[in-house]
């Protein structure tokens, strides 16, 4: 299955900050690190298989929701449920989930660092990118006016996100100019 560039964009820029927080908090659940890894593979899972995102107010929360949704299934599926299982569970529906300042801080940065990526990607990449995800127009309305067609802005955005995600991914501190020449990969799941 390859995901859509709009789901992995999506995903990429809203849920996958939100990973190392989920993985401790499902750890706190007293997950084992291979349960944990299931899981957070189910979440993207769910994720990927959904139509659209706009009745999404708050990602975070969501990735959270359905992570606790996936355990609550799992424990309906078994027949014997620790107790300890299941007072975590209800500790984590009552989880606090708004950032700590530290996580606040860490976020301006990232998003800064991000901004300075999308700064670097070539000029129409660039254009196409910042108003089909930062200002949020639709294919048709960013093709009409940028006056292109609509299959150039969904190879642009899927270019801008995949070396988006590739100067993240390598861990670059600073953005730099990106090649023109480097092409789109497809994300296979």
């Amino acid at each position: 299955m390859t995901a859509p560039a709009e789901h992995l964009a999506f995903i990429g820029t809203h849920i996958l900050p939100h990973e190392a927080g989920l993985r401790h908090w499902l750890a706190r659940a007293g997950l084992t690190p291979s349960e944990r890894d299931d899981l957070v593979q189910e979440v993207y899972y769910r994720l990927l298989r959904q139509t659209g995102f706009d009745h999404i107010e708050d990602p975070r929360a969501y990735m959270y929701r359905t992570a606790r949704n996936i355990m609550l299934e799992q424990i309906r599926k078994n027949r014997v449920v620790s107790i300890t299982t299941v007072q975590n569970i209800d500790e984590l529906g009552s989880a606090d989930l708004t950032p700590s300042p530290e996580r606040a801080v860490s976020a301006r940065r990232e998003l800064s660092r991000v901004m300075g990526f999308i700064e670097a990607l070539p000029a129409r990449c660039r254009a196409v990118f910042e108003l089909r995800k930062v200002h949020g127009l639709s294919q048709a309305e960013t093709a009409q006016r940028l006056s292109v067609s609509e299959n150039i802005v969904e190879k642009e955005t899927a270019k801008g996100l995949s070396l988006i995600l590739k100067r993240i991914a390598e861990g670059d501190g600073q953005p730099r100019s990106l090649p023109v020449a480097e092409k789109v990969q497809h994300v296979r799941h």
